[in-house]
């Protein structure tokens, strides 16, 4: 039986989403613990497939993944108990033996967020000429063969609570490293460094790529699929300990701040300048 899992996880300490050799990997932890839990022999019974791909040190929110077992009862009511605390499981759903999750998800959506407050609202303007079908070559690690051109359906940038701003993209696929390109170029932005203008050369003329804004403040929020899914029974472990996680990364960014001798602000905004040198045609 082919099952779909609605799946989140922690990125820190993954090397990728995509099974590598010798590296830890989203999916060869998810297989380990279908292994020992007995669902499936090995990766090649397990059939484990997965709707995006996400690079090291990238979390997600709600992903989609697909396994074959011939144990479904158990693989709903124990895989989160073998599952290590940082990867876990929403929801459980039987599909089709043609279910595939990369070409099931009909919308993708991607968050991004910023360390320090900025201009939000010309960060927003900038984000919204991303809307639609554009060439997204210099935002992105293009790989040969592959069309550059991608079709964005939402693109805003709003305030966190902490008045931080949260970047929110949706497609229907992207590039390598595309979100993260277009991050890099928002926060020049929200920085002062360029115009939001800017986005539309970039878009329309050829130049240098777009140095990605780095993986760990990204998170691939939805995946959305005509599947609906069972909750699943949630490890305590888990909530404990993406808690401490949260604590120790408040704690490290005031002892961080508390060591600087200028408002952490502008260190932000001096490396913004010297990584996007080439975005400063019109800026300050």
């Amino acid at each position: 039986m082919k099952l779909a899992f609605a799946v989140g996880y922690k990125g820190d300490n993954f090397a990728g989403s995509q099974a590598q050799p010798n590296r830890r990997t989203v999916e060869g932890e998810f297989i380990a613990a279908g292994v020992g839990l007995g669902l499936f022999a090995d990766a090649k019974e397990a059939h484990f497939r997965i709707s995006g791909r996400t690079d090291k040190g990238v979390s997600a929110r709600k992903q989609i993944v697909s396994v074959t077992t011939d144990h479904p009862e158990k693989a709903v009511d124990a895989l989160n108990f073998w599952l290590p605390d940082d990867i876990w499981c929403l929801g459980a759903a039987e599909v089709s033996p043609d279910f595939y999750p990369r070409y099931a998800v009909t919308s993708r959506t991607y968050r991004y967020y910023f360390p320090y407050a900025a201009d939000v609202a010309a960060m927003d303007a900038a984000a919204r000429q991303f809307i639609g079908r554009h060439d997204f070559t210099r935002f992105s690690k293009m790989e040969e063969g592959r069309d550059p051109n991608r079709t964005v359906t939402k693109a805003r940038v709003f305030a966190a609570p902490d008045g931080c701003p949260v970047f929110e993209v949706a497609a229907k696929s992207f590039l390598w490293n595309m979100v993260r390109g277009m991050a890099g170029f928002l926060a020049s932005v929200g920085a002062g460094v360029a115009e939001p203008e800017t986005a539309g050369d970039l878009l329309t003329k050829a130049g240098h790529r777009v140095h990605p804004a780095p993986a760990e403040a990204l998170i691939f929020w939805d995946a959305e699929c005509d599947v609906s899914f069972t909750p699943m029974r949630q490890a305590r472990e888990t909530v404990r300990m993406l808690g401490r996680a949260s604590a120790a990364a408040r704690a490290e960014l005031h002892v961080a701040e508390a060591l600087m001798n200028e408002p952490p602000e502008e260190i932000w905004r001096r490396r913004l300048v010297r990584e996007y040198p080439d975005l400063r045609q019109r800026s300050t």
